[in-house]
């Protein structure tokens, strides 16, 4: 498994920390602002870095250029802290729970068992995303009880249809969980 999938995954965990008594959100939101800023550091010396380094966390098509993906993957998450000051931080975490867990488990399945292609996205698989609607459900359900499985459903649809999952899948979630609370 890339490096890049491990980091994804075990975005899980940032939900649990900005949970406890250890973080809390208010430090664990600074360290998902300074993740963004090591980021962009990254991103604007990303020439400079070799192809091996960059191979592992970066795909083939973001290895030149600027890379969306991943600043939309830091940008849902802090988004999802800062309002989890403000509506059922528990939804919230359930819905950073499904990016990291679903997306990720869908991703790392899909490309190792998928064999049978949506009918609507022939880049996306039925085991990835079944993977990842367990996962998602799984990790989901810690935060926010039997509604993160909604979420999880809907997060997975929202992936499989949309090219910017790390947006759509923790917003879908986020908002089908939010309306049926």
């Amino acid at each position: 498994m890339q490096l890049r999938k491990a980091i994804h995954i075990s975005g899980v965990l940032i939900p649990y920390l900005a949970g406890s008594d250890i973080l809390g959100k208010e430090f664990t939101l600074s360290l998902a602002v300074s993740g963004l800023v090591v980021y962009l550091a990254v991103e604007f010396h990303k020439p400079r870095i070799s192809r091996e380094i960059r191979a592992l966390v970066y795909r083939e098509n973001e290895m030149e250029g600027f890379s969306i993906e991943p600043l939309l993957y830091i940008i849902s998450i802090i988004s999802l802290l800062s309002l989890s000051f403000f509506i059922y931080e528990k939804i919230c975490f359930a819905a950073i729970a499904v990016l990291a867990a679903g997306d990720g488990f869908a991703g790392v399945m899909g490309r190792r068992f998928g064999k049978h292609r949506l009918p609507f996205n022939k880049n996306k698989s039925w085991e990835g995303s079944m993977s990842g609607f367990i996962a998602a459900a799984a990790a989901g359900f810690y935060y926010a009880g039997p509604i993160a499985i909604v979420g999880s459903l809907f997060g997975m649809i929202a992936g499989a249809v949309n090219r910017h999952d790390n947006i759509a899948v923790p917003y879908a979630a986020l908002i089908s969980m939010f309306l049926v609370q």
